[in-house]
């Protein structure tokens, strides 16, 4: 008598491999799905983080240049077409005191400040460009400042910095509309 003994009780070599091809290939989809959300995820963040500080720093400006009773610096205005650009905007109001708008802090760092205090989150955010601009065509007009920055964030892991490439402009014209003659 002769025993045979069958191999229905296991799995061959081969269909091993196949199911471990199957597995692998379907966790790097899911792997892949995972990082391009936390991707699109942190560039969300990065955008709302950007949009909020230029909000807050573009609203501070404006209100402020909307109640200046004097423009303190620059100390001439070009015409509205090609406007003076400055870095820096020292205004004056009713009560004597002054305020000045700069691209820079304190250490010369890139930032839209008041005061030398910083409007945005400079550990956050970064200013890629800044400028104010002050027009007026004819001495009886009012000054017409421009504020024009551009924000972008500062990215601390790989996928935030990626995240970062792109820098969002804030830009506003505010007339002083209170300025004393």
């Amino acid at each position: 008598m002769k025993k045979q003994f069958s191999n229905s009780l296991g799995f061959t070599l081969i269909e091993l491999l196949a199911v471990m091809i199957v597995f692998v290939a379907i966790g790097s989809l899911v792997t892949s799905i995972l990082v391009s959300v936390l991707r699109g995820n942190n560039k969300t963040n990065a955008i709302n983080a950007v949009q909020t500080n230029g909000d807050y720093a573009i609203t501070q400006v404006v209100k402020s240049i909307r109640g200046a009773t004097v423009l303190l610096l620059p100390t001439s205005c070009g015409p509205v077409a090609t406007p003076t650009a400055t870095s820096s905007v020292k205004l004056g109001f009713p009560d004597g005191s002054t305020t000045i708008y700069s691209c820079f802090d304190a250490n010369n760092i890139p930032s839209v400040t008041s005061n030398s205090a910083s409007l945005i989150d400079t550990n956050a955010i970064s200013v890629v460009s800044c400028k104010f601009t002050c027009g007026q065509d004819d001495p009886s007009d009012y000054p017409i400042i421009g504020v024009d920055f551009f924000l972008q964030s500062k990215g601390t892991s790989l996928s935030e910095q990626k995240a970062s490439v792109s820098a969002v402009e804030f830009q506003t014209s505010v007339v002083i509309r209170n300025l004393i003659r």
